[in-house]
């Protein structure tokens, strides 16, 4: 089976232009009405990892949002746009992104993921068991609405990685203890998750990314393009030709070969719109990471740990702190008192969700030792 992702360029997030632009990727898909139908209850799933304004490329765009939604609407959908974000209420975090506005302006509820569904997996699956936030099993349809950006613990973050926020709340932090500390083991939770959630459509906001230390404290790249397709490992797979990235250095690419999940062949990947040798992208810079993936008993792996994967370190001349670092931490490694924030590096499992939600970016990763000799 051959699957299609359709890309169009897109410079600005000037909504005319967003509009028509993502109109343009769905085109060779059939546009919006080959995956909505009328009456169709629609769930639109955005990047909202926390509260940042737009122009920091930290969540998917206002624009984006506003036009999907559109679509939706004139297919004849009822759009509803919900979220799970790392740090503070659905609400909040939407307005510092604009896209609380966007739902006022076109009627469109914002839905808060606390009530839970729980989905039992067969036996086909490594994980028997997810809890999601109901609305995604009661929505007719999903539309994954990623942003590109970098990922300091899966490298990368798109389509694939942006259904983990499907799961609600604090249950995303039992999942980094149970799975976090393996990123093999933890691709392979997101790729059956996403499997699970089925979006019907993924459309991904590539105008401008993040590179380097991503997800939440990278630095901005134009990219111009949106990509849209309804296999998101086909989509992540493409998206990591264009900004340089071997598909096979992506964990979740990895994880869904390993299970002969369809969309990571690259012979089976239709592109069209824009041609990829016309695209001229230069390489992202990446995010510092080093993982130990060996397959070793647990008192080896432990100091290996410290001497090869890097590891938060707080950059106090640009921390001011608000103890969200501490509020996040899974294994609640991390402590704030009078003398500032403090890491217990025992208890740290290296997920960096940290680095991830720091208003600052003054949760920096460190290298391990080795790494900085050999630099």
């Amino acid at each position: 089976m051959t699957e299609k992702v359709s890309i169009a360029g897109c410079t600005t997030y000037a909504y005319p232009q967003v509009l028509a632009s993502v109109g343009d990727a769905l085109k060779p898909l059939g546009g919006m009405r080959a995956f909505v139908r009328r009456g169709d209850r629609v769930l639109i799933k955005p990047n909202l990892l926390a509260a940042r304004h737009p122009d920091r490329c930290v969540t998917t765009h206002p624009s984006m949002v506003k036009a999907v939604a559109q679509l939706v609407q004139e297919a004849g959908g009822i759009p509803a746009i919900g979220d799970s974000p790392a740090v503070g209420g659905l609400r909040r975090v939407a307005a510092q992104a604009g896209i609380a506005e966007v739902a006022d302006e076109l009627g469109c509820p914002l839905v808060e993921f606390k009530e839970v569904a729980e989905i039992k997996t067969d036996e086909a699956y490594t994980f028997r068991r997810f809890e999601l936030a109901k609305a995604v099993p009661e929505a007719d349809v999903i539309i994954n609405l990623p942003k590109v950006k970098t990922h300091s613990q899966t490298l990368l973050t798109l389509g694939v990685k942006n259904t983990f926020g499907c799961i609600p709340g604090m249950r995303k932090a039992q999942w980094h203890l149970k799975a976090g500390i393996d990123h093999a083991y933890f691709a392979g939770m997101l790729v059956e998750l996403c499997q699970i959630v089925k979006p019907a459509l993924t459309i991904a906001d590539g105008v401008i990314g993040m590179e380097g230390d991503g997800p939440g404290n990278g630095d901005p790249r134009p990219l111009g393009l949106i990509l849209a397709g309804e296999n998101p490992h086909a989509l992540d797979a493409t998206i990591c030709r264009i900004i340089g990235v071997p598909p096979e250095d992506l964990l979740t690419i990895q994880a869904a070969r390993q299970r002969g999940f369809e969309g990571t062949d690259p012979k089976r990947i239709e592109v069209l719109g824009r041609p990829l040798e016309d695209l001229g992208v230069s390489p992202f810079r990446l995010p510092g990471r080093f993982d130990v993936q060996w397959n070793l008993p647990d008192f080896i792996k432990r100091p290996l740990k410290n001497v090869f994967v890097p590891k938060p370190r707080v950059d106090r001349d640009l921390c001011g702190g608000c103890g969200v670092c501490a509020e996040v931490c899974p294994p609640r490694a991390i402590s704030v008192d009078a003398k500032g924030v403090r890491i217990d590096y025992r208890r740290c499992i290296r997920c960096y969700c940290c680095q991830e939600v720091c208003p600052e970016g003054a949760m920096r990763l460190q290298e391990g030792w080795i790494r900085r000799l050999a630099s």
